[in-house]
């Protein structure tokens, strides 16, 4: 029993993590578009791409955040 807990527990994080990456390669193409449209100079599509990127690192950001308290909750000193 307390190991199915830990195994899901585990699991969990697991998928947190991939959650993460998954918002952090979104973030990096909204990135490189940005960047595009910039050099073509189209200035409204370039400020909405980097917004968009913002949001999901800022996603990340929670998810990886989320991930350290646990990790700090289930720590001994």
């Amino acid at each position: 029993m307390v190991g199915d807990m830990a195994s899901e527990l585990r699991e969990a994080s697991a998928r947190a993590y991939e959650q993460a990456a998954d918002e952090l390669e979104t973030a990096a193409r909204h990135c490189r578009a940005a960047a595009q449209h910039l050099r073509n100079g189209e200035i409204p599509r370039a400020t909405a791409h980097a917004w968009a990127a913002f949001g999901h690192v800022r996603d990340a950001d929670g998810s990886l955040t989320a991930e350290a308290r646990t990790h700090a909750e289930h720590s001994t000193p």
